[in-house]
């Protein structure tokens, strides 16, 4: 080591690895000029100021860490103290039993340590600012705006937790948010403090207040272990929570309690105290920084800003959403078209157990036919990402499960029932006076089958590409390219079948009877919707495709608040809780809105009608 000129040497003999329940770290070192053995330890004022000497006066360096915190720098104390020659040798052998040792191998090393780390003198503090990244409250901010809740989960002090959140957005300052602090010295303390808190949370859910609350580890600590009922109703109340001082160990029990009430969570971090709360939670955000790849290693999703995960969630995951949605009700609903159809010919059939269409039609429906146009649903956008971003709050139609719930399958299921009518009806009677082969009828069938389904997916998309259109399209003149190829073996049973089909009139007046027939009605009942039921994203896709030049797009906002008076509440109710349902809006927040204490609810792309809490741990680099 250079020090002012000087190289001074020394000899690393043990080193003490820092741990959450330790919160500091210690080294070992000899003097290479005198054989002088010293300990070096550095850790949070928690752990440090303990160990001090009681001969040796701390309040000033204490005061300075106070006055630190409350300016939002991270703060670190230093000590050390000189060790005996026999001390340390004695001290050196228990510290390699106990890491050596194959029981309670942590347990025992910090035991040891802890013989090592006292009667210390305080050195002094450093503080450092841990800046913000670029975005944060703007993110902070549009994600509230889309009904997510947030809880900051860090090992920082007090002050400074608050400090932060008050820079980022995460609480209101007075008098537009109020914070309520949890603490206590024992456990009649923390549970009168936490009675307090939840009277007080319960309160205010009836008012237009930002409210918040902020617990520390060890007041965590007695809490999940005493209070854990009341604990839970708490984070049902609130939309935003601060816990400082907490380990990696809390975190992880963090997420797991809202996981045991059936909400879902996303944690996002940066650091290695974080590995258990992202791989604890629902979905995973690992942030790549200086803090190292160990977090986005252990992710679902790894990102490079905080910023990013406005557009990770509201653009990403909202289309991801829609897409999932879309097609697996679709992919229901081929498969039920063409049993339905093979039912209704059962009846025509005497029940014997005959097959309309043989094998080859039957795994060339699903493999070829019906798979590629459904494929290409994944460029489908019902909104420009500028849109989506503009007006974050049509995220709740997601949360509501507006495109996947009970409904929207069952109106599947009857539509797949009125095609298979309809394409089964029209063929027989069309072809009733005729002298065909059942090999004809099921062509014919069949065809009637794609082009429905050609037309299905053209109506439910929104934006069309290149690829979209040839996927739809080009599926359907493969479709005769095929069965024309397959009309030309002769042991196909298929022989010349589509040729002769294709060459009578009556042919093709079928698949336009069966069109006419089976898009009519859903046709005109999705423009009733989308003329005189509109919700905001249709109002959103009118105006966006008025003014598809425009990118400032100044009138959208208008129609949001006109659909934010006219949108009746949305219900959304507890799935495993007893107490009554939570009334949200779906695209505002005013203060008239109903809520039943003790429930709140968090929801990320699923369908159960429920919000979404987001675990936000803040480390060096966010």
């Amino acid at each position: 080591m250079n020090f002012n000129g000087l190289v001074l040497r020394y000899e690393i003999l043990d080193t003490l690895e820092f741990t959450s329940d330790r919160k500091c770290m210690s080294v070992v070192v000899r003097d290479c000029q005198n054989g002088r053995i010293m300990l070096l330890s550095k850790g949070a004022d928690e752990a440090i100021f303990p160990c001090i000497s009681s001969e040796q006066q701390v309040r000033p360096v204490v005061e300075a860490v106070e006055h630190f915190a409350q300016l939002g720098l991270r703060t670190l104390c230093l000590a050390w103290r000189d060790l005996k020659e026999d001390e340390y040798r004695d001290w050196s052998i228990m510290y390699k039993e106990a890491s050596s040792s194959l029981i309670d191998r942590e347990w025992k090393v910090a035991e040891v340590c802890q013989q090592l780390e006292h009667n210390l003198e305080l050195l002094g503090a450093t503080a450092i600012e841990d800046r913000l990244q670029d975005g944060v409250p703007e993110t902070i901010e549009t994600l509230r705006k889309a009904g997510i809740n947030f809880w900051m989960l860090t090992g920082d002090k007090q002050n400074t937790a608050i400090q932060i959140a008050l820079l980022c957005n995460f609480i209101s300052p007075e008098p537009e948010g109020q914070l309520l602090l949890i603490q206590g010295k024992n456990l009649d303390e923390v549970s009168r403090s936490l009675e307090r808190v939840l009277l007080t949370m319960r309160i205010s859910s009836t008012e237009h207040k930002d409210v918040a609350f902020i617990v520390d580890g060890w007041t965590l600590e007695i809490i999940l272990k005493h209070h854990y009922e009341a604990f839970t109703d708490l984070a049902m109340l609130s939309r935003t929570a601060i816990c400082c001082r907490v380990t990696p160990s809390q975190k992880a029990q963090l997420v797991e309690l809202l996981k045991a009430c059936d909400y879902r969570t996303l944690a996002i971090g940066d650091g290695g105290n974080d590995v258990r709360m992202i791989q604890e939670a629902h979905i995973g955000v690992g942030i790549s920084g200086r803090e190292g790849l160990q977090a986005a290693r252990a992710a679902d999703f790894s990102i490079g800003k905080f910023r990013f995960l406005k557009r990770l969630i509201l653009v990403h995951g909202r289309y991801s959403y829609n897409r999932t949605a879309f097609l697996s009700q679709y992919s229901f609903y081929k498969s039920l078209l063409i049993c339905f159809i093979q039912i209704f010919f059962s009846f025509v059939s005497g029940v014997s157990g005959t097959s309309l269409f043989n094998s080859f039609s039957l795994m060339a429906y699903n493999v070829f036919y019906t798979s590629v146009p459904v494929l290409m649903s994944v460029l489908d956008k019902d909104l420009s990402e500028r849109t989506v971003m503009q007006h974050p709050q049509i995220l709740f139609y997601c949360q509501a499960g507006r495109l996947l719930n009970p409904s929207t399958f069952a109106g599947w299921f009857g539509r797949s029932l009125f095609h298979a009518a309809v394409v089964f009806l029209v063929t027989i009677h069309a072809y009733s006076n005729e002298k065909s082969e059942m090999e004809e009828l099921s062509m014919v069938a069949l065809s009637g089958c794609i082009w429905l389904q050609a037309f299905v997916i053209t109506l439910e998309t929104n934006s069309f590409t290149i690829l979209q259109h040839a996927a739809i399209w080009g599926n359907l003149i493969a479709f005769y390219v095929i069965n024309f190829i397959v009309s030309t073996i002769p042991w196909a049973g298929m022989y010349t079948i589509m040729f002769r089909v294709c060459k009578q009139p009556a042919y093709w007046l079928t698949m336009l009877a069966i069109i006419i027939l089976g898009m009519g009605p859903i046709t005109a009942l999705k423009y009733f919707r989308y003329t005189y039921r509109s919700s905001a994203i249709n109002i959103l896709q009118q105006l966006e495709r008025s003014q598809p030049n425009t990118h400032s797009n100044p009138n959208l906002e208008a129609p949001i608040k006109n659909m934010e008076r006219e949108v009746s509440p949305l219900s959304v109710t507890h799935p495993k809780s007893s107490k009554a349902s939570v009334y949200e809006p779906l695209l505002c927040e005013s203060p008239s809105t109903k809520r039943a204490a003790g429930v709140a609810a968090f929801d990320f792309l699923q369908a159960s009608p429920s919000r979404l809490s987001i675990i936000y741990s803040r480390s060096k680099n966010n």
